[in-house]
Parts: structure tokens; sequence; C-alpha cells
């Protein structure tokens, strides 16, 4: 199953399952946030059994509230509840230096650039 679902916050798309998520803001704040969950949440309950890997694409977005980064931790709970791994990419700058200081990048893993929903689908496949 393949889904692209147009949201001006989150682009999303599930293929063979790897579930890639990729936050579209500059900025997450509260309403960005309460957005972004909800798509990731309502796919994780469809299909949360069934997925092999989850990647967070974090990589356009340049600053996040506290509350966008309470919902990074709140999605990698719900992914890892149905026993989902989730790694996050395209951490940089200072929202790398923002999880490493919260030490939230301790519950991803952590790829250094942005990968794309090919590339990580094949990675998945190996």
């Amino acid at each position: 199953m393949n889904s692209n679902v147009f949201n001006p916050y989150v682009s999303t798309s599930l293929k063979d399952g790897v579930y890639y998520v990729c936050i579209a803001a500059p900025r997450v704040g509260d309403h960005e946030a309460a957005i972004i969950a909800a798509s990731v949440h309502r796919t994780l309950r469809e299909h949360g059994r069934s997925l092999r890997t989850m990647v967070l694409d974090v990589s356009s977005v340049q600053m996040m509230q506290s509350v966008g980064l309470g919902m990074c931790i709140d999605i990698r709970n719900t992914a890892d509840a149905f026993g989902v791994p989730t790694s996050l990419v395209g951490l940089r700058g200072r929202l790398a230096q923002l999880f490493r200081m919260l030490k939230i990048d301790r519950l991803f893993t952590l790829e250094a650039k942005p990968a794309t929903a090919t590339q990580v689908e094949a990675a998945a496949a190996a």
C-alpha cells in the first residue's frame, strides 16, 4: 500500500512496511504538532502491527517548540508500542543541539542525512 495524503505540515508514505514521515513545516508549534501527530497516529493505529520501521524526517524543520519535541517523543513511543523501530533523519544545526542537550536523540536511531522514501524502502528490504 502506498498512500500520500496532502497536508501542509507533513508528508507521509507507506509502502512495504516502511512508514516514512517527512515534517514539511519549518516551524513546529502547537498547531502544527497537533496536525502532524493526528496524521501519524491515525496511520499507526490502522497499520501499526504490519509496519517494519518508521522514518521521521526533520530535515525541513528549522525551529521546534517544546510541544513539537513532545510530539516527536509521543510519535516514537506510539510506534514503539506497536513494536515499530523509529529512525530520525535530517537532524542538524540548532535542532540537533536541542535534541542532544535534552537527550531526546537517544530515543531514536539517528541518520545524518535525509533519505528519500525510495532509499528508506531499499534499506529496509536489505
